[in-house]
C-alpha cells in the first residue's frame, strides 16, 4: 500500500509538473506570437504611397512617408506595435470603461471617469486636421485587423478584443493627463477637511504660501469654516487603483548661446510621472516633405509634446495650475433636484450611465449637473448637507490639436509661439530655442479669471460671487523671450511674482529643485552638453543643507551615547547629497518622514493625515516654512500636557528613525546605505496583483535621489520608501548640431513582454546615459535593425 501510494503521489507531481510546464509553454508561445513585424513588406489598404518604418537599435521607429496622411496612418500603426495594450487601458480608463475588463473593483473608478466629463467636453478641431487624425485612428485599426489573432498578453490574459478606434478616442487620454497633471482634483476637498478640523490659524501652516511670501487673494475665515462644516467633502471614490501620480512634476531648462559652449542654444528636459512599464513615453521620428520632427510622443495622441525639428526644439514642465474649483451647493428641502442660484431654485440635469461590469448585471449609475458642473461628493445624504459640485477647464478648453501641428513645423521662436496660441491642455510651461539663436518660455495652461477667491477651497456656489470670468488671454499669460540672464528653467515653481493680475496656482512644488537648477546653471560662465548630463543627475537636496545642522544641533543635546555620537559624525561630514551609497541620505530622509508623522498625524487622524500626504506638494513645503520659522502651533502634541516645540519633534523623530533602521539595516550605522530603502519598481496595471508582479513588473532597483532633487525619485509619503515616481524620459538638445540629440526612456521602447526593446533602456536610464536620438537619414540607417514598408494595397 504505501508503495502505490508513494507511486500515486509521483505521477500527480508529474501531472502537476507537465500542466505547468505546459502553461508556461503556452504563456511563452503567445508573447512570442504577439511580436509585431518590423522588417520586410506589408501591403496596407489605407495609404496611398509606400512608407517606410525604418527600427534603430533601440527600436525606435523613424518613419519616412511620401505626405502627411500616409505619415500620420503609419505614426498610428507604429505606436499599435509597441504600445496597444497602454493605448488601451488609457482610453478605457479616460472613458470610464474599466469594469467590463478587470470586473466591479472598478466600478467606482469608472463612475468618476465618467462624472468628471459628463457635461461634455469640446471636440472640435480644425477641419484641415481631420483627415490626419483619421489616418493615425486608421493606422491603428489597420494594426488590429491585422493581429486580432495575435495580440499581446495583456488581451489574452484578459479575454477579450479591444474595440476599434475612433477618430476622437485620442480626448480620452488627453483627459486623463489633464486629470492626473491637475492638483485642484486631489487637493482642494482636502483641505476643506483640514480647515474644518483644526481651524484657520493650523490651516495656515498645513497650506503655506510660495516662500517669497506672496499674500492670499482669500484667506481661510470663521465663515469659510462653518459653511465647510455643512459641507459633504468625502467622494464616493477611490484612485488608489489607478497608475497616475497625485501631480505630474518636471525640470527644463535652455540656455541662450552668450551661455553656451557652442555659441547656440542648449535645452534640457525631464518630466516627472508615474514610473510604470511600459514608460509613459514612446519615442518617434516623423519625416514627409514638409515634416521632419523627433522627440517623445504620448500613447494614443498624434502628436509630439517634446522634442525637435530641424530647426526649433522644446520642453515642458507642469504649470501646476488651478483648473478647477469647487462649489458648495444649496439643496432644495423639498425637491432634492433643485439647486439654489442667487434668487431662484434651478433644475439639476441628470445623466443616467450604464456602466457594464466583467461578469456581472450592469451598474447604473445617475450623475447631477448643476451650472457649475456635475455634483462629486454624495448627494445622497441629509438634505441639510451641501454637496460638491465641479468646474473643470477641460471640459471647456481647446484640444492640442492644432498646437501641436503647427509645433511639428516651426522655423523659429517666432513660429513657435504661434503655435502654443493653441495650447491650453494640459497645462504646460514650454520652454524653447531656435537655431538662430534665440530662446523662449509661454506659460500654456486654462487659467480662469476668477470674481472672488483664490480656488483652494470648496466656494458657496448660491451666491453668483465666485464664478468664472472667462480664461486669462494667450498675451497676457507669463512668457519670456531672449531674457538678459541668457537663461530660462522651469520646475513646478510659481510661474510669476506678484503683483500679477491673475491667480494661476497655489499648488506650486517646493523651491528645492528650482533653486539648485538655477544655482547650476550660474555657476559657471559657459554651459556645455556634459554639464546638462551633469545637472540630471544631480541629487543635492537644498532642504537637507538646512535642516540637517538643526538635526545634529538636537543629536549633541539629547543623543550622548553611542548611537548619536556616530550620528551625529555621519550627518557632520555628509555633503547633502542623496546618493544612494550614503549613510547621511538614510538618516535625513527618515527622520524628516518621522517629522511628518509626529507634527501632523496627531491633529488630523489617521486617514485625514493619509489624505493629505497624498497632497505630496504641501507637507513637504509646510515643514520647510515650519523649519524655517522655527515654531508652530502643530509642534504641540494634543495627547501630552507638555508644549512641544520642534527640538522635541526632531528629537522624537531621530529616536524613532535609529530603531526603525536598526531594525532594516542592522546595528551598523554606516552601512545604512539610502539605496538599501530606497527602491525603484516599474510597475505593470497586471502587475498589481501576485504572481503577475513577478512576470510584469521591473526591479526593485536600487536609487538614489528623493522627492526634492533634480533627479527626482518619489516615494508615496503614505507608503516609503519605495520609488513610484520621479524622471519618466530625458532629453538634451544642442542646437549647434541638431543631430547630435540625446534621448533616454526610463524601461524601453516596446510594451511587448518578449521585445528586445521592452527593457533595454534601463541600463542607461539607471547610469544616468543617453543614446542618440539619429534625426538623421545616414545615422538612422547606419544603425537601423530593421526596414517595414507599408505599400497601398
Amino acid at each position: 500500500m504505501k508503495k502505490w501510494i508513494f507511486i500515486i503521489f509521483c505521477v500527480l507531481v508529474c501531472l502537476t509538473g507537465l500542466a505547468a510546464g505546459g502553461g508556461y509553454l503556452w504563456f511563452q508561445s503567445m508573447v512570442q506570437k504577439s511580436l509585431p513585424q518590423t522588417s520586410g513588406t506589408i501591403r496596407m489598404p489605407g495609404i496611398h504611397e509606400s512608407v517606410e518604418i525604418v527600427r534603430d537599435t533601440h527600436g525606435v521607429p523613424h518613419i519616412y512617408a511620401q505626405n502627411e496622411p500616409d505619415l500620420y496612418f503609419a505614426f498610428g500603426f507604429a505606436m499599435a506595435q509597441d504600445r496597444l495594450w497602454q493605448m488601451e487601458f488609457t482610453r478605457r480608463l479616460g472613458q470610464g470603461r474599466l469594469s467590463e475588463i478587470f470586473g466591479e473593483d472598478f466600478i467606482n473608478v469608472d463612475r468618476y471617469f465618467r462624472t468628471l466629463t459628463a457635461a461634455g467636453v469640446n471636440r472640435e478641431i480644425p477641419a484641415q486636421y481631420t483627415p490626419l487624425f483619421n489616418a493615425f485612428t486608421n493606422g491603428i485599426n489597420a494594426y488590429l485587423s491585422a493581429h486580432k489573432d495575435r495580440l499581446p498578453i495583456e488581451f489574452r490574459l484578459l479575454r477579450y478584443q479591444p474595440d476599434p478606434w475612433e477618430a476622437d478616442d485620442y480626448i480620452a487620454a488627453v483627459k486623463v493627463i489633464t486629470w492626473a497633471l491637475s492638483s485642484g482634483w486631489k487637493v482642494d476637498l482636502t483641505a476643506g477637511k483640514i480647515l474644518k478640523k483644526v481651524g484657520p490659524d493650523k490651516f495656515k501652516d498645513a497650506y503655506p504660501p510660495w516662500p517669497d511670501h506672496a499674500p492670499l487673494i482669500m484667506g481661510p475665515d470663521d465663515k469659510t469654516r462653518s459653511l465647510l462644516a455643512s459641507t459633504i467633502l468625502d467622494t464616493p471614490f477611490s484612485m488608489d487603483a489607478i497608475p497616475f501620480p497625485a501631480s505630474g512634476a518636471s525640470n527644463n531648462w535652455v540656455v541662450s548661446g552668450q551661455k553656451s559652449v557652442s555659441g547656440k542654444p542648449l535645452l534640457a528636459n525631464d518630466t516627472h510621472l508615474s514610473l510604470t512599464n511600459p514608460s509613459f513615453w514612446w519615442e518617434v521620428h516623423l519625416v514627409c516633405p514638409t515634416i521632419d520632427v523627433s522627440g517623445f510622443a504620448v500613447t494614443g495622441i498624434p502628436g509630439i509634446p517634446i522634442g525637435q525639428n530641424r530647426h526649433v526644439a522644446w520642453g515642458i514642465t507642469n504649470v501646476m495650475v488651478d483648473d478647477v474649483d469647487f462649489y458648495m451647493e444649496k439643496i432644495n428641502p423639498e425637491n432634492p433636484r433643485q439647486y439654489w442660484y442667487k434668487d431662484h431654485w434651478e433644475d439639476m440635469t441628470v445623466k443616467l450611465e450604464t456602466i457594464r461590469v466583467k461578469g456581472k448585471d450592469p451598474v447604473q449609475a445617475e450623475i447631477l449637473l448643476t451650472r457649475h458642473g456635475p455634483i462629486v461628493t454624495d448627494a445622497h445624504k441629509a438634505s441639510s448637507l451641501y454637496p460638491v459640485s465641479a468646474r473643470w477647464s477641460f471640459t471647456e478648453a481647446v484640444q492640442p490639436v492644432q498646437a501641436g501641428s503647427l509645433l511639428m513645423k516651426a522655423q523659429d521662436v517666432q513660429e513657435v509661439k504661434e503655435a502654443l496660441r493653441y495650447w491650453v491642455v494640459p497645462g504646460q510651461n514650454f520652454v524653447f530655442a531656435d537655431t538662430k539663436g534665440n530662446i523662449g518660455y509661454w506659460c500654456c495652461a486654462t487659467v480662469p479669471i476668477r470674481s472672488k477667491g483664490d480656488g483652494l477651497l470648496p466656494m458657496p456656489g448660491w451666491s453668483g460671487e465666485y464664478e468664472w470670468q472667462g480664461y486669462v488671454p494667450f498675451e497676457e499669460r507669463p512668457h519670456l523671450i531672449n531674457p538678459k540672464a541668457g537663461f530660462i528653467a522651469t520646475a513646478n515653481n510659481k510661474v510669476v511674482r506678484d503683483p500679477y493680475p491673475y491667480l494661476i496656482s497655489r499648488y506650486w512644488e517646493p523651491p528645492d529643485r528650482i533653486r539648485r537648477i538655477r544655482q547650476l546653471l550660474t555657476r559657471k560662465e559657459k554651459l556645455s552638453v556634459e554639464d546638462f548630463k551633469e545637472m540630471h543627475q544631480d541629487v543635492h537636496c537644498p532642504l537637507a543643507a538646512n535642516l540637517t545642522p538643526r538635526i545634529i544641533q538636537v543629536m549633541a543635546q539629547r543623543f550622548a551615547g553611542p548611537e548619536g555620537t556616530t550620528a551625529k559624525e555621519i550627518l557632520s561630514k555628509w555633503d547633502f547629497n542623496m546618493q544612494g551609497q550614503s549613510p547621511g541620505a538614510s538618516l535625513f530622509e527618515m527622520i524628516y518622514r518621522k517629522m511628518m508623522n509626529n507634527i501632523f498625524k496627531d491633529e488630523l487622524g489617521e486617514e485625514l493625515f493619509a489624505e493629505y500626504l497624498k497632497t505630496s506638494a504641501f507637507p513637504s513645503r509646510a515643514l520647510s516654512a515650519m523649519i524655517q520659522k522655527g515654531e508652530s502651533a502643530w509642534f504641540d502634541h494634543v495627547d501630552t500636557p507638555k508644549m512641544e516645540t520642534l527640538e522635541d519633534i526632531i528629537g522624537l523623530s531621530i529616536q524613532q528613525t535609529f530603531s526603525e533602521l536598526t531594525k532594516r539595516l542592522g546595528n551598523d550605522m554606516t552601512q545604512w546605505h539610502w539605496a538599501d530603502i530606497h527602491t525603484l519598481t516599474f510597475e505593470h496595471v497586471l502587475g498589481k496583483k501576485k504572481p503577475l508582479d513577478r512576470i510584469f513588473n521591473l526591479g526593485p532597483f536600487e536609487v538614489g535621489g528623493n522627492a526634492l532633487t533634480i533627479n527626482k525619485k518619489q516615494y508615496p509619503l503614505t507608503r516609503p520608501f519605495g520609488v513610484t515616481h520621479g524622471v519618466s524620459m530625458r532629453l538634451i538638445v544642442d542646437l549647434s548640431d541638431m543631430n547630435g540629440s540625446l534621448h533616454v526612456l526610463p524601461t524601453g521602447q516596446s510594451g511587448q513582454l518578449r521585445s528586445p526593446h521592452y527593457r533595454d533602456q534601463l541600463p542607461l536610464y539607471l547610469s544616468g546615459r543617453y543614446h542618440p536620438a539619429w534625426p538623421n537619414r545616414t545615422d538612422t540607417e547606419a544603425h537601423q535593425e530593421g526596414t517595414l514598408t507599408l505599400t497601398p494595397g
